[in-house]
């Protein structure tokens, strides 16, 4: 499979790279030395100013994107009352518009790796995005359009989120590198980078289900809590991206580098398609966020709601064990990665994400609910908790992700000793860009499935209880569904297990 593909500079497998790198590195640091093209030496340590400020700076950004990448497809179906076509119309913005944004990626790191500024090349960017970002994050979700309107404001809104959020994200993830040459200290700061992403989204996927959905939703309604989630993002990516715009020191850019002419386009993606560690690297990463993502991009969602009950905290308490045991990989990453090695690790978190799943679906077709406990008005059933512990022994898989990510990042020095040029803004652009376009094909996946399990006759009932258009309850479109649309909540159990496993298959 792809994890055992050899490369043509190395006959080893792409969980090696950082091996290779290592190995090379006396002559990555010579090459630098002897063109003085590297501005920032292997030796030098990095900051404790620069390993907490950068890192902060990250949470209200991905507070933002998982509220806008996990629950976006949850506003519309929630909020809006949809037919099919305007239905088909949000997949189509969707799909096409994170597909341009995925393709703009790459396009964004050439003209960051193009800036020069007495502020640098990356501190620019991050300040224009974050705030223009936020400005149309507190828009979409606040604007109370409905219908062929709210078609028209998700696709303007959209396509702006594509460029906005793409000057911040590539110039944030492109700074990395650029603080150190260190191998453990680049592994340092992405694992307190990584537990800070895992503690934004551990928020994210704490409070939007719990007070956006359900039976009580901040304001009143989803349409009310939505709104302000959508102004609280937007609030906390500007404020913690102030940690890294102003708290971390840079390195002034070298003579070397202000007497470098800008990076021609082509010659952009010919720094691309010659890495080939880096092109490996980054189709590993795209199949497992794609196989991975439409279990939180909906799937895994709808399914808990229909086959338990509309309650945002029961979906929040399904993924916790799953969020847990990825929280104490990244935590303890380096030590575990010092003892066992990276191709252990990566190989034992896409087998237990294999076995976690299968063991999901088994439980979810042969298990019956029997009742076991109920907490605060909800109902525990031995299903559920058994799907809950298969989930918990999925999440080891989360430490696939950060693994490969450092992956990127290490082939940064192998570009150098390659071109004899550093490139991390354009080189970085890759893992956002597999995120954006992982997140089009699994939303477009995740839509196509809502469709094929009718699952819009469902919540556009629970879109009218919202807005106080029906005397229904809650609890009675859920029972409906429970006596009369198993075949829907059997598709959605079968997508949400299988697709996962298929894709981390391959990659292993």
């Amino acid at each position: 499979m792809l994890l055992k593909r050899d490369n043509r500079f190395a006959t080893i497998n792409i969980l090696s790279i950082k091996g290779t790198i290592m190995q090379e590195e006396t002559n990555v640091s010579a090459v630098s030395s002897a063109e003085g093209a590297n501005p920032l030496q292997p030796s030098e340590k990095l900051s404790n100013r620069n390993l907490f400020m950068y890192a902060l700076g990250t949470f209200g950004r991905d507070f933002l994107y998982n509220l806008f990448n996990g629950y976006l497809l949850s506003f519309c179906v929630f909020t809006k009352n949809l037919n099919t076509a305007q239905f088909t119309a949000i997949t189509f913005i969707i799909v096409a518009a994170r597909i341009f944004d995925a393709f703009n990626d790459p396009i964004m790191g050439g003209i960051v790796e193009n800036t020069r500024t007495k502020w640098g090349k990356y501190k620019p960017w991050q300040l224009i995005g974050c705030v223009t970002t936020a400005g149309v994050i507190i828009t979409l979700f606040c604007v109370p359009a409905q219908g062929w309107a709210f078609i028209g404001l998700l696709a303007a809104m959209y396509f702006l989120f594509s460029i906005t959020y793409t000057m911040n994200d590539i110039s944030y993830w492109g700074m990395m590198p650029s603080l150190t040459s260190d191998p453990h200290d680049r592994d340092k700061l992405m694992t307190f980078t990584q537990i800070v992403v895992g503690l934004a989204g551990g928020l994210c996927g704490l409070v939007v289900p719990t007070f956006a959905m359900g039976d009580h939703p901040l304001g009143g309604s989803a349409t009310s809590a939505f709104a302000i989630m959508g102004i609280f993002a937007g609030v906390i990516m500007v404020a913690f991206q102030m940690f890294t715009i102003l708290g971390v020191k840079e390195k002034p850019l070298s003579t070397h580098l202000m007497k470098t002419p800008p990076m021609k386009v082509k010659d952009m993606f010919k720094v691309l398609t010659k890495n080939d560690q880096l092109l490996w690297s980054t189709l590993v990463l795209l199949l497992y966020s794609t196989g991975t993502g439409v279990v939180n991009g909906g799937l895994g969602m709808m399914y808990v709601y229909f086959d338990n009950a509309y309650n945002g905290t029961l979906w929040m308490l399904f993924g916790i064990g799953f969020a847990a045991v990825s929280a104490v990989f990244t935590v303890f990453y380096p030590a575990i990665s010092k003892k066992f090695g990276r191709d252990k690790l990566i190989y034992s978190g896409g087998i237990s994400l294999i076995i976690g799943y299968a063991l999901m679906m088994i439980f979810g077709l042969t298990v019956p609910k029997i009742h076991l406990f109920s907490v605060l008005g909800m109902d525990f059933n031995l299903r559920f908790i058994l799907m809950l512990i298969a989930n918990t022994i999925a999440g080891w898989s989360g430490g696939f992700y950060m693994i490969m990510v450092i992956n990127i990042a290490n082939t940064v020095e192998y570009n150098e000793y390659k071109t004899g040029r550093r490139d991390e803004g354009l080189i970085f652009a890759l893992r956002p860009f597999t995120a954006k376009l992982s997140s089009a094909l699994n939303q477009g996946i995740v839509s196509l499935v809502y469709i094929v399990a009718g699952v819009l006759t469902y919540t556009n009932r629970i879109t009218d209880i919202d807005r106080k258009l029906s005397s229904e309850t809650y609890e009675h479109v859920i029972a409906d569904v429970q006596a009369n649309g198993q075949d829907s909540i059997k598709i959605l159990l079968a997508c949400m297990c299988l697709i996962p496993m298929v894709f981390m298959a391959i990659t292993l």
